[in-house]
């Protein structure tokens, strides 16, 4: 049962997280002197997948365990050429609509640190290209 206030300050939707993320780059640059944008943007991103969905994430904007499940399956079953790069599209596109933290949440469930380190690369271009 969900409770008046439960999601209360918590994130509903893939653009209020982008933009909190933005936000965040933002300070880490105007605190920061002499580091690389590309290093300020990762520095964020790790910041932020430190951040447990169950305490940031609206409820009905969450996945259920049972999705991050399907999802990682469906991303895993991609066809092996090009298999990497499908898989960081859809991961992207999945951060889009769905939000960084869930697709996070994908990538732990498919435990490879090769697709995990080129997602995070992904991710740094992907605010390069938009902050």
């Amino acid at each position: 049962m969900i409770m008046e206030g439960e999601n209360k300050n918590k994130i509903e939707s893939a653009q209020e997280e982008m933009e909190i993320l933005k936000k965040r780059i933002a300070e880490l640059e105007a605190s920061s002197q002499n580091k690389e944008k590309s290093e300020i943007i990762k520095e964020a991103i790790q910041e932020h997948a430190g951040k447990s969905p169950e305490e940031f994430l609206a409820n009905e904007h969450k996945f259920t365990p049972q999705e991050i499940q399907d999802q990682a399956q469906r991303i895993s079953n991609l066809p092996v050429e090009k298999q990497h790069q499908e898989q960081i599209l859809e991961l992207m596109q999945i951060v889009q609509a769905k939000g960084l933290l869930n697709a996070l949440s994908i990538v732990d469930h498919i435990q490879d640190p090769h697709l995990e380190d080129e997602f995070h690369d992904a991710l740094v271009k992907y605010f390069q290209s938009t902050h």
